[in-house]
């Protein structure tokens, strides 16, 4: 157990006991977290991870949760959001250090801005880097594992370095789902003027797509599963929205939860959902599409306060 005036000697950023995990995800659903956590720079968080650790207390970081779904129970042990503590970022010829915490929309637009190339076409991924850089996250043919030079993690009581050639980056997943990423290198390219006049068009074609084809407006945790990905088999060649669309599933509900009628790979809150009917419409098209298809699909978002995945 730890007491709360322990939590405070030790934390110098905010810690709040029972915060409602609704106003801090994309969604806008979950329970409480038993403790809430925002430190206030990067001594302050591993502080913080040191002492639940040293409890043997769970705690997961958070940065802007756009990709999670809570349970309405809440979650048990702490919850520490990264956002303030690993905010920071800074440019050095072509390479960018950032914490983990920093958005990677924003970083992705500052970096073109400064004509450095290679995640310009991430401007439209919301969450912050060190998300990104667990997942591998990608879009228009572009990975943030590619640019990745070192991830900085914490590691065992301190922090450590790890060199891109030891890490493992895969479609939508890397070797460092184990870690506690902190901050991280990107080494970027110079744009030249016709190249840069080119990719530009090319972003502004991409969010455009994005603001028609996603419900950008309404509570959402983006894609819901990861496109499949089976080498060496062959299966549908559609996407997970495409084969979801195809089960004839957009714009079912159960209760607040809805499939998106934009994109079917999208679950929304329409105002009152519950983490329950969300998890049932997951469930729902789970099977649906393993039947038609034959395809096991597999979550993209991230579970929090669920002790195992019952579908």
């Amino acid at each position: 157990m730890i007491s709360t005036e322990e939590l405070l000697d030790t934390i110098r950023g905010d810690v709040l006991l029972g915060e409602s995990m609704k106003e801090h995800t994309s969604l806008r659903i979950g329970g409480c977290a038993d403790f809430f956590v925002d430190p206030l720079d990067p001594d302050d968080l591993c502080r913080a991870i040191s002492l639940f650790e040293s409890r043997n207390l769970p705690f997961t970081l958070v940065g802007r949760g756009t990709n999670l779904l809570v349970h309405d129970d809440g979650v048990r042990g702490a919850v520490i959001l990264t956002k303030r503590a690993l905010g920071r970022h800074s440019f050095k010829k072509n390479t960018v250090t950032a914490g983990a915490g920093v958005s990677l929309a924003m970083l992705a637009e500052k970096t073109f801005s400064a004509s450095l190339g290679g995640i310009e076409m991430l401007q439209g991924i919301p969450g912050t880097l060190g998300g990104a850089v667990v997942m591998n996250a990608g879009a228009y043919g572009q990975e943030i594992g590619d640019v990745v030079s070192w991830v900085e993690v914490y590691d065992q009581g301190k922090s450590r370095v790890i060199p891109a050639s030891d890490i493992e980056f895969g479609y939508r997943q890397s070797s460092l789902e184990d870690y506690t990423v902190l901050g991280s290198g990107l080494k970027l390219k110079k744009l030249a003027g016709g190249e840069r006049d080119e990719r530009a068009g090319m972003c502004r074609d991409a969010l455009e797509k994005r603001a028609v084809c996603q419900p950008l407006f309404l509570p959402n945790a983006g894609s819901i599963f990861r496109n499949p990905v089976m080498p060496g088999k062959s299966h549908s060649g559609l996407t997970a929205g495409q084969m979801i669309d195809a089960c004839g599933l957009k714009g079912i509900r159960r209760g607040g939860a809805m499939i998106s009628d934009v994109h079917a790979n999208i679950i929304i809150n329409t105002g009152d959902a519950k983490a329950a009917e969300v998890f049932e419409l997951i469930c729902h098209v789970k099977d649906r599409v393993w039947k038609m298809f034959g395809v096991a699909l597999e979550l993209e978002i991230k579970l929090l306060g669920y002790e195992k995945t019952l579908c």
